[in-house]
């Protein structure tokens, strides 16, 4: 089944050099995205330093299924995890790793396929009609059985 490309309504405009610490938390209130610089849509990766940690952001596609596909078992989500998490986040698909992350992952799979998320779209619309009719959000398709929102 082929892939169905979205695309963002609006790029946020990305700040000139690093964030203030207010203005970071403030901006990842209301969209994460907007809070990263140019350097982000401009380079493949951007190490970020903050508070003593190290995050690397990967940007670019083909690195992306490189780390989380084809050399998952060299890439260690333990020390996010373990320092920032703690057991907050228990032992699930999001901070499982090596032979648990792949068993989990095979029992989720069948969730998503294409035919299953599709059962999905009635609770996913109703949940966002709220947003959307406050004006919150932005539909970019029409949405069937819409009023022409």
């Amino acid at each position: 089944m082929m892939a169905i490309d979205t695309t963002i309504a609006e790029r946020p405009v990305p700040p000139k050099g690093r964030l203030s610490f207010p203005m970071l938390i403030l901006r990842m209130i209301a969209n994460p995205v907007a809070s990263w610089g140019e350097d982000f849509y401009e380079k493949p990766a951007v190490l970020y330093r903050w508070l003593g940690l190290q995050t690397l952001y990967v940007m670019d596609p083909v690195l992306i299924q490189r780390i989380l596909l084809e050399e998952a078992e060299s890439y260690s989500k333990q020390p996010l995890n373990d320092d920032v998490f703690g057991e907050a986040i228990g032992g699930g698909l999001l901070n499982a790793e090596g032979e648990e992350w792949r068993w989990q992952r095979r029992l989720a799979a069948p969730l998503f396929r294409a035919e299953e998320m599709l059962r999905y779209v009635p609770a996913f619309a109703a949940a966002s009609a709220p947003l959307l009719n406050a004006g919150m959000i932005q539909a970019q398709v029409p949405l069937r059985g819409s009023t022409g929102i």
